[in-house]
């Protein structure tokens, strides 16, 4: 989306413009959903955190700070609605078995054989994330599916950069080891 067009939105909604605000919504919604629907792994409860985290977004507009990116802060709404609702639930962040397709049938590409490589990378990628801790499974989703910078997963997690790091690297050696173990009983 272009900066300007963005900036403008932005600024009408903390003005109180509805339909700026609606446009913002448009533009970050399905990104949104995706990131909470990792984080929580069931689509209708993700759908409820989307509509929470805008509705949040909403009333406290007027916070909102253009220094940082506006996506970041959403992004920190969406992680706090997602974690007060599975500490309610006393759920652990993870993507049960059955809802592994609706994730895969999120990902859309323009061919076959690509969408078939990518529904299975998905899948592998999120029996992995099960296994990890929420704090990994956080800063790895952010990292490696939301495509964020370590500075800004700082902002949304509020764990220092050495923190952040530290969580990616055992996420990743985790994983690893998993993959490795997967291997060896294939064989």
């Amino acid at each position: 989306m272009h900066e300007p067009r963005l900036t403008e939105w932005i600024t009408k909604s903390q003005q109180g413009d509805a339909n700026a605000f609606g446009q913002l919504v448009t533009c970050y919604q399905a990104q949104i959903f995706a990131y909470v629907f990792r984080l929580v792994g069931n689509p209708d409860d993700a759908k409820d955190l989307v509509q929470e985290t805008f509705l949040r977004a909403w009333t406290y507009c007027k916070t909102y700070q253009s220094r940082f990116r506006f996506s970041t802060w959403l992004y920190t709404i969406a992680t706090h609605c997602s974690y007060d609702y599975l500490q309610a639930k006393k759920q652990v962040l993870m993507v049960p078995e059955e809802n592994m397709a609706y994730l895969c049938d999120q990902l859309a590409y323009s061919n076959l054989e690509q969408q078939l490589l990518n529904k299975n990378i998905a899948g592998i990628i999120a029996r992995l994330t099960q296994t990890l801790t929420p704090k990994q499974k956080l800063v790895f989703t952010l990292k490696y599916l939301e495509g964020l910078d370590t500075e800004e997963i700082t902002l949304i997690t509020r764990l220092s950069a050495e923190k952040v790091k530290s969580n990616l690297y055992l996420a990743k050696k985790n994983m690893q080891e998993l993959l490795l173990k997967m291997k060896i009983h294939e064989k």
